[in-house]
């Protein structure tokens, strides 16, 4: 078994400590993440909660939150076109905003970030 060992917050992370209870995210670098297709930022400010969330789930759906109302989407252009759609769905256009930004190949490589930027790991299962 190959252990990968890494340090998050001074503890010592490998294949058999990665999954406990508790330790749920692991920071990285933006800039050193690994898009297949083209990376789409999407940010939105929903005024009604029950919207809110139904936009909140169809951005989960194609990407990872890194802020509360802003997510990392890598997409191809039909699936980018399959969330946009969803989501005009969704909004009431004179109470709501969504922004797209695309951000090419070699803009993303120089995307700059301070502090902990954490992303959600890999569920393993989920417990009742």
């Amino acid at each position: 078994m190959k252990i990968d060992i890494n340090e998050y917050n001074g503890e010592i992370v490998n294949d058999f400590t990665r999954y406990k209870i508790g330790f749920s995210d692991f920071a990285v670098d933006p800039s050193e993440e690994v898009y297949k297709n083209m990376l789409y930022l999407v940010a939105y400010d929903i005024c009604n909660p029950s919207r809110l969330r139904k936009v909140a789930i169809a951005c989960e759906d194609f990407g990872i939150r890194v802020e509360y109302s802003v997510f990392e989407c890598d997409l191809c252009d039909e699936d980018f076109d399959q969330l946009w759609k969803r989501l005009g769905r969704l909004i009431d256009e004179d109470e709501d905003c969504i922004l797209a930004y695309r951000i090419c190949g070699s803009c993303v490589r120089q995307i700059e970030s301070m502090g902990t930027v954490s992303r959600p790991g890999t569920v393993l299962f989920y417990m009742p």
